[in-house]
C-alpha cells in the first residue's frame, strides 16, 4: 500500500482498528493483498489474513475501484453492518462460500450489487470469473478465521494461490 494511499484513508475518519490493520498491512504479512494472478484479465488479490470483518473493511478501503469480493461465512450471527457502507462503493458482487452464506446476503443485499453463493473455493473462483471482467479485480478476503480443512490462514491462502495458478496455467 502506498504511504500517499495511506495518509488518504488514514486521514478519512481514522480510527484505531484501522490504524492498526494499516500498520499490519505494511509489515509484509503473507497472503496479506498479494497479487496472485490474473486470468482472462481478472487480476487475483489473495488476502486470506483477513480473519476478521473489520479486515476485510480495511482491505476494500485500499481499492480505487469497486472489487469482486470473496467471503467465507463459517459462523452464525456475523456483524457486517461494519461493511455496509462500503459495499456501495467498493464491492461490485459478492461470491459467499459457507454454510451461513444467506446471512451475508440478508444483511447486505441492500448494497451488494451482485450476489452469489459457492459451495467450494473452486466454485467461488468459477464464479467470480463469470461476474469478472478483464481490468476487474477479485478479492479474496474471507473475514474469517480459517475452517478445516485448513490450520491457519496460510495454509487457506497456500491453497487459494494454488487454485489461481492452476487455472491460470491452464487458460494459456
Amino acid at each position: 500500500m502506498s504511504e500517499n494511499r495511506i495518509n488518504k484513508t488514514t486521514s478519512s475518519k481514522a480510527n484505531p482498528l484501522l490504524e492498526s490493520r494499516l500498520r499490519s498491512l505494511q509489515a509484509a504479512k503473507p497472503f496479506c493483498l498479494e497479487f496472485c494472478g490474473r486470468i482472462n484479465g481478472v487480476t487475483f488479490i489473495n488476502d486470506s489474513a483477513a480473519t476478521s470483518i473489520e479486515k476485510v473493511a480495511d482491505a476494500l478501503i485500499s481499492f480505487d475501484e469497486p472489487v469482486i469480493w470473496i467471503a467465507e461465512v463459517s459462523a452464525p450471527n456475523t456483524d457486517f453492518s461494519i461493511i455496509s457502507d462500503l459495499m456501495k462503493s467498493k464491492v461490485k458482487g459478492v461470491v459467499a462460500v459457507g454454510e451461513f452464506g444467506d446471512d451475508l446476503h440478508k444483511a447486505l443485499m441492500r448494497q451488494a450489487g451482485i450476489f452469489v453463493a459457492a459451495n467450494t473455493w473452486d466454485e467461488a473462483l468459477d464464479m467470480s470469473l463469470i461476474l469478472g471482467k478483464a481490468n476487474d479485480k477479485v478479492l479474496f478476503s474471507p473475514g474469517s478465521r480459517a475452517i478445516e480443512p485448513f490450520e491457519n490462514y496460510k495454509e487457506r491462502g497456500a491453497y487459494w494461490n494454488r487454485l489461481v495458478s492452476i487455472l491460470q496455467n491452464n487458460n494459456n
